[in-house]
């Protein structure tokens, strides 16, 4: 479904650059991923192991941003102080993140229709990834659902910076000699959609879980706002691109 769509019709669009977790791929089931990680190492979920994977995911992010350093040791440790059961059961962060890292494509799924649209769209357009996530991790779930093909590039917070603010995107258009007005950047969240949009990048909203207006959070109303498009299903994109309901 499309949402809204204010991508002018004469937009002589090149290049498509897209996020990768939540909007290529999606997960299972973060809980019963976490659950299976830790039952691995003979540590029993609890709900409190699941607060500290998501705080040690977002201390990660922040310590990138002030530090510049976005490696596998920093989650790491992050993993250990943030779930007790770790340092309990005479294990580690470095365990944990080794073992998620096995599973982690594995429990992603995609929509059926997303290998049939990314060869049509790589036909017609230079595809990028751009993930906030690890570089290994992005290409593990792009192979795990034979995407890789279709992109010219895929980069990450350890080869580009964060998408928190525009330089990420701005060293994306300068690397690949891209026109930002002949650019689109696809993703599901503000880090993709705000940041694209300040260098100048047309930008799409994808948002699965919105079924009716009843969906639409305070939040997700200032992306929809912000994005050139906003859209519930991959097959929209081609449909705003070509214009073609």
């Amino acid at each position: 479904m499309i949402i809204i769509d204010k991508l002018s019709a004469n937009a002589d669009i090149k290049a498509i650059i897209l996020d990768i977790d939540g909007t290529i791929t999606r997960w299972k089931d973060i809980p019963s991923f976490l659950e299976k990680s830790l039952n691995i190492l003979g540590i029993p979920y609890t709900d409190e192991a699941l607060i500290g994977l998501f705080r040690s995911m977002k201390e990660r992010e922040y310590h990138a941003i002030i530090t510049g350093e976005a490696d596998e040791q920093i989650y790491s440790m992050l993993l250990e102080k943030n779930i007790s059961s770790l340092r309990e059961y005479g294990s580690s962060g470095e365990k944990l993140k080794n073992v998620m890292f096995e599973l982690e494509a594995s429990e992603t799924y995609i929509s059926e229709e997303v290998p049939e649209e990314l060869q049509q769209l790589s036909e017609n357009y230079q595809l990028y990834a751009y993930s906030n996530w690890f570089q290994n991790q992005a290409l593990k779930k792009l192979d795990w659902h034979n995407l890789t093909k279709y992109f010219c590039a895929i980069h990450s917070s350890e080869n580009n910076y964060l998408k928190f603010v525009k330089v990420g995107f701005d060293w994306l258009l300068k690397r690949y000699q891209l026109d930002p007005s002949e650019t689109v950047h696809i993703g599901d969240s503000k880090v993709d959609i705000i940041p694209s949009h300040k260098a100048g990048i047309h930008s799409i909203y994808l948002d699965y879980t919105i079924n009716s207006e009843e969906d639409i959070t305070e939040e997700k109303e200032k992306l929809i706002s912000t994005a050139d498009a906003s859209i519930t299903e991959f097959r929209d994109i081609r449909s705003v691109l070509t214009k073609k309901m």
